[in-house]
């Protein structure tokens, strides 16, 4: 804005909202304060009058004595190819034929509607040429016309960023049951004659169980005392960029009141807020119930059209080309953001250029629900309250949650986004960013979130981990010589103990503990005798019980949740459950690798939405608002 240019941007913003403005004067003020937030005046006023995108573009429309329409009719364009798919975002016209006459549908910002109002005034016949649309509608039109670009994109926009890095290009049939077939051999080298194997058997026991139980002890210990990053004095509203949420949903309409409402909760000026409900199309009842929220300047809907692979990195990378922020984040469908996590994660990215990712902490809040939501929530404590920061500080690779990690755009962008192939596309973005020597930490806030109330859920949910875990071992071991010099040799070791660990192990514990209890069944009268030259076998498993208690003991001390201590005892059937949840991935990997196995939310019977506590959760670090884990 220039001062030529602030008389006339005045008189025509009192014109789009004259029953707000009394005077050129004060509009004049709100047009001041606008350009000082850096946000475009009509989407300020918006944000300051509760009105809805549409309303503002019909008064535009009216005030430059133009055509309106709330929506754009099919059109006959060109279609855009996959590579320039970005540059969507920009586009802000689209040229069409309505009815006699081709028309120029366009959703001018509020200063390209002050040089239309000077054009018009000097071609009035301008005005049978143009038609005004919400910058929605165009984007709508946008994802229904340039769909096969949409999806090409969003399939292929890694494999052109990193060739091989997809895992759709990585894991051959050939190599996918070769895995399988090793973490079978591995799993059933428990029943294999001891003999001159025993000393490799428990060598492989050592490495599978030791290596990995004292990794994640002493990143728990060290994520006691660790000094987390932390910002005293937020952003102010002026000083916020436009921050891009990005909520995948699939057959979840019961969660929309829900996640409306978290949305809105957030710390963060609403006209500086693009939160895009990326929905499956054929979702119907989910579409239908975020409809009726539609009119709320926050928010916009894209339908994502029904299409291999069905997984959540596609639809995002489906959508990825309409953010608006300089900075996104993720959250799933049943998430509650603490309502300072964006301005807290805002500052930290202006304060450290060279933070590319921050992920915010899990918590999940109906832990005292039964065993397994206790014992999901003991897991959540150790992994994103204790060894995450462990991992941010020292620079290791740092495998993300699927939910509440936030990025630079453009840093996004430049990756290759995610891997719609890969299941837990998160952990795998997480390990690319430390290849790439882009800098993870740990923001200082929370997201609350709902843990599986009933077994065949919770299997369901850890099969997709465990599998996606399995094709982020697999396509980041592709290269070994590339993955040491990316990473470094003790950061490569610390990702195969850590990742590879997690994989390996839990398959091989479950036999074995299924070995041990049908020997005690079926040979009560030798069972001791038999046992007594496996007693380092079980010294292994026991000092890996011991390692994994010790860590949830932490966790539990850190989230101050220890009355969910004496639920450990279930610890044993916990780990059975996770080894069956392995050994089926491995097979789901071989003979279905990409199919997407969805997590059912919305069943826990607790309370999740406390208005009295949403209401005083203003405090801008997780240390200060443990109240929320009790």
């Amino acid at each position: 804005m220039d001062g030529l240019n602030e008389p006339l941007g005045a008189a025509l913003l009192r014109r789009i909202f004259k029953e707000y403005f009394q005077s050129d004067w004060t509009a004049l003020f709100a047009l001041r304060k606008a350009t000082a937030a850096n946000v475009d005046p009509l989407r300020f006023c918006a944000g300051q009058f509760n009105l809805p995108e549409q309303d503002i573009y019909r008064r535009a429309a009216k005030a430059l004595e133009l055509a309106f329409s709330d929506q754009i009719p099919p059109l006959a364009v060109n279609a855009l190819h996959a590579d320039n798919i970005d540059q969507l975002k920009s586009v802000a016209s689209l040229r069409g034929r309505m009815l006699d006459r081709d028309v120029l549908f366009i959703a001018p910002d509020f200063w390209r509607c002050v040089e239309l109002a000077k054009r018009i005034s000097e071609k009035p016949q301008l005005r049978s040429q143009l038609c005004v649309v919400p910058p929605k509608a165009l984007r709508r039109a946008f994802v229904f016309q340039q769909s096969t670009a949409l999806y090409e994109s969003a399939i292929t926009r890694l494999a052109k960023k990193w060739p091989f890095a997809s895992a759709h290009l990585g894991l051959s049939k050939l190599t996918r049951y070769s895995f399988l077939a090793v973490v079978l051999a591995i799993a059933l080298s428990v029943f294999f004659p001891l003999g001159w194997f025993q000393p490799i058997a428990t060598i492989l026991m050592g490495i599978l169980f030791l290596l990995p139980a004292a990794f994640r002890l002493s990143s728990a210990i060290n994520g006691r005392i660790v000094k987390r990053m932390a910002e005293k004095h937020l952003l102010g509203d002026n000083q916020l960029p436009v921050y891009t949420i990005i909520i995948p949903l699939r057959d979840e309409a019961v969660l929309v009141e829900q996640l409306v409402r978290a949305m809105r909760a957030l710390n963060y000026p609403a006209e500086k807020l693009d939160v895009k409900f990326v929905v499956e199309a054929t979702s119907k009842k989910t579409i239908k119930a975020i409809e009726p929220f539609l009119h709320d300047i926050r928010f916009e809907l894209i339908p994502v059209p029904d299409s291999e692979p069905r997984t959540k990195p596609k639809a995002v990378n489906f959508a990825l080309p309409f953010a608006r922020g300089e900075h996104l984040v993720i959250f799933d469908a049943e998430d509650i953001p603490e309502p300072n996590q964006l301005r807290i994660a805002a500052t930290m990215f202006a304060r450290h250029a060279n933070l590319e990712c921050l992920q915010a902490e899990l918590v999940i809040d109906n832990a005292n629900e039964n065993p397994l939501t206790a014992l999901f929530a003991t897991e959540y404590a150790a992994q994103f309250g204790l060894i995450m920061p462990t991992l941010a500080q020292f620079d290791m690779p740092m495998p993300l949650g699927g939910t509440s990690n936030h990025f630079r755009t453009k840093t996004l962008i430049n990756l290759g986004a995610w891997d719609s192939f890969n299941v837990t596309e998160d952990a795998d973005l997480g390990i690319r960013l430390a290849r790439k020597k882009l800098k993870s930490a740990v923001l200082p806030s929370y997201t609350r979130e709902e843990a599986p109330i009933s077994t065949w859920p919770w299997i369901k949910q850890r099969t997709r981990w465990m599998k996606g875990w399995m094709q982020t071992l697999l396509v980041h071991s592709r290269n070994p010589k590339s993955l040491i010099k990316q990473l470094g040799l003790l950061n490569a070791l610390i990702f195969y103990i850590y990742v590879g660990g997690l994989v390996f192990s839990a398959p091989l514990h479950g036999l074995f503990v299924a070995q041990f209890l049908l020997n005690l069944s079926t040979q009560k009268a030798i069972i001791l005798s038999h046992y007594a030259h496996l007693n380092i076998y079980m010294l292994i498993l026991i000092t890996g019980y011991l390692s994994a208690i010790s860590t949830a003991f932490l966790g539990l001390w850190h989230t101050r949740q220890l009355h969910l201590f004496g639920w450990q005892v279930f610890l044993p059937f916990y780990w059975l459950l996770t080894s069956f949840a392995t050994l089926r991935a491995a097979f789901q990997l071989a003979v279905a690798p990409f199919s997407w196995e969805k997590t059912t939310h919305a069943r826990t019977q607790l309370p999740r939405y406390d208005s009295k506590q949403d209401a005083n959760e203003d405090q801008t670090s997780t240390e200060a608002a443990k109240s929320i884990y009790l």
